[in-house]
C-alpha cells in the first residue's frame, strides 16, 4: 500500500468508515444492545471505557494515529472573512500508549507523544514557518509531550507531567457524555485546562473536545482490550510560543482525527521514515 492510500484508509475511520467495518474477529453480533442497561453513570464503567477506547486492556501497546488542521482566529468589529480565519498549517502525530487495569480497577498507562508540522497546501513537513500575522519567518519545532503516563481512576487522571497543570477533569468523578443512535454511541469529554510551560515559563490555557464513535455492542463486551472508535479532538487555545505572538489577539482552532492501530507497519510510511530520523527512540525505546 503506498503512503497516501495508506493514509487515506486510516483516516476513512474517522470520516465514519469505522462505522461499515465487520465486528472484530472472534466477536458476536446481536441486533441490538439494550443501552439502558449500561452503567453511564458509574465511575468504574466511565473508567474501563475510556482505557479501552484510548488503548489496549489486554497490555498490548497501541499506535494512536491522527491527522489535524490548525487554525488563527483573530477578533475585530467586522474583519473581513479572509482576517477572521486563516488554516495556518496541517499536524500529523501518535502517540504510543500501553495499559493495563489495576486490582483497584483504574487504568495505569505509559504514553508517548509527539506531533509534526506541514504545510496547508503541500503536505510536507515544515521545519520553519512564515506567521501570516507577522511575516515573520520562526523555526518550527517537533513538538514532544510532556506528559509520559499517569493512572485513570474514578475521581479523573492522574498525570504524569514535566510541567505543573490544573485541569477541570482532575479529582472529578469520571463521566462521559454519552449519546446514541441506533448501534452507535458518541463519547464525549470535555476540560479546561492551565499549565506552566516549560520553554516559556509562562501559564497557559486551553479547552479540549474528545470525541469518540464506536458500536454499543463494542461497548458492551467486556471481553474486548481495546474498542474499535473514530476518535476526534478539538481545542481552542492561545498562540503557539513559538509563533512570538504573545501579545496579539486571538486563538488558535485546533482540529485532529485519528484511529487507534496495533503496529508500526499500519502507520503511514512517510510519518514513519521521519519518525525514525528525528526521533528514533519513540518507536524503539519501551515506555
Amino acid at each position: 500500500m503506498n503512503t497516501i492510500s495508506r493514509r487515506e484508509s486510516l483516516l476513512s475511520l474517522a470520516a465514519g468508515g469505522l462505522l461499515a467495518l465487520p465486528a472484530p474477529a472472534g466477536t458476536k453480533r446481536t441486533a441490538s444492545v439494550d443501552v439502558e442497561k449500561l452503567p453511564i453513570q458509574d465511575p468504574a464503567f466511565n473508567v474501563r471505557t475510556l482505557g479501552r477506547l484510548q488503548g489496549d486492556l489486554s497490555g498490548k501497546r497501541v499506535f494512536a494515529y491522527r491527522q489535524g488542521r490548525v487554525f488563527g482566529l483573530e477578533p475585530g468589529n467586522g474583519p473581513s472573512l479572509s482576517s477572521y480565519g486563516r488554516l495556518m498549517y496541517r499536524t500529523e502525530g501518535c502517540t504510543v500508549r500501553s495499559a493495563r487495569l489495576r486490582n483497584d480497577d483504574a487504568i495505569e498507562e505509559r504514553t508517548r507523544n509527539w506531533l509534526f508540522y506541514k504545510d496547508v497546501h503541500t503536505g510536507a513537513y515544515i521545519d520553519s514557518y512564515v506567521n501570516p500575522y507577522t511575516l515573520q519567518r520562526v523555526p518550527v519545532p517537533t513538538f514532544r509531550a510532556g506528559i509520559t503516563g499517569g493512572v485513570i481512576g474514578t475521581r479523573g487522571p492522574e498525570l504524569i507531567a514535566n510541567f505543573p497543570m490544573e485541569s477541570t477533569v482532575f479529582d472529578t468523578p469520571l463521566l462521559l457524555d454519552w449519546h446514541f443512535v441506533g448501534d452507535r454511541a458518541w463519547i464525549y469529554r470535555h476540560a479546561f485546562t492551565r499549565w506552566k510551560e516549560s520553554s516559556s515559563g509562562a501559564f497557559r490555557t486551553e479547552m479540549t473536545l474528545d470525541c469518540w464513535v464506536c458500536r454499543v455492542a463494542d461497548v458492551a463486551d467486556g471481553g474486548l482490550g481495546h474498542i474499535p472508535n473514530a476518535y476526534s479532538w478539538t481545542s481552542q487555545t492561545q498562540w503557539q510560543s513559538w509563533l512570538k505572538m504573545d501579545n496579539h489577539p486571538g486563538a488558535m482552532l485546533w482540529r485532529h482525527d485519528g484511529v487507534v492501530v496495533s503496529a508500526i507497519d499500519e502507520l503511514p510510511v512517510e510519518f514513519v521514515a521521519r519518525t525514525r530520523a528525528l526521533l528514533p527512540e519513540n518507536f524503539d525505546t519501551a515506555l
